[in-house]
């Protein structure tokens, strides 16, 4: 990878940290579960749990 691989990969890790705490803020002003898959399987997960 060269430096600007590098620059480029931090910049997308920082965009999604903060689409993440969105989301979960998002959900829990909503009072609405987050649904995700572990390992194929689906999960509900209370916001206020995070």
């Amino acid at each position: 990878m060269t430096k600007k691989d590098n620059l480029i990969r931090a910049k997308i890790l920082k965009g999604l940290e903060i689409v993440h705490k969105k989301l979960i803020q998002s959900k829990k002003d909503r009072k609405l579960d987050l649904v995700v898959s572990d390992n194929g399987k689906i999960v509900h997960i209370h916001p206020m749990d995070l």
